[in-house]
């Protein structure tokens, strides 16, 4: 029930933007950049209960923490990126959004690599 109030709350946050948007497009642009950030602090406890139920999952398969981290660190990449992104889109560019999705893609490469390079170790392993 929580989602669909928050979903409500968008929509009411949309047709204010729009609605400001006409008088005032810097305005309209600073309210929904504020609204994002709103909407993240709320959301965030709905995701660290996935969170916690993504470590529990690691913990039943006596899996190493690092994957703990590495998971948490390549959601935090994809919510601050997306974030980032709609932000710069509702701030009329559109290219720096473009640019902050490659900034985050690089990003989750990075934090990707260490998982890639195990698993190929293991299957190399496995072959050999």
């Amino acid at each position: 029930m929580e989602w669909i109030r928050l979903i409500g709350f968008c929509l009411l946050a949309a047709v204010m933007v729009m609605l400001l948007r006409q008088v005032n497009s810097a305005m309209a642009g600073l309210l929904s950049a504020a609204f994002g950030v709103l909407v993240l602090s709320l959301v965030l406890p709905q995701i660290k209960q996935y969170i916690d139920a993504i470590q529990a999952f690691l913990v039943s398969l006596e899996l190493e923490g690092r994957y703990y981290a590495i998971m948490l660190k390549a959601m935090g990449v994809v919510l601050v990126t997306q974030m980032a992104v709609q932000v710069c889109i509702d701030l009329d560019a559109p290219m720096v959004a473009r640019r902050a999705e490659l900034c985050g893609r690089a990003a989750l490469l990075g934090v990707a690599v260490p998982v890639f390079m195990e698993l190929t170790e293991l299957a190399v392993g496995a072959l050999r």
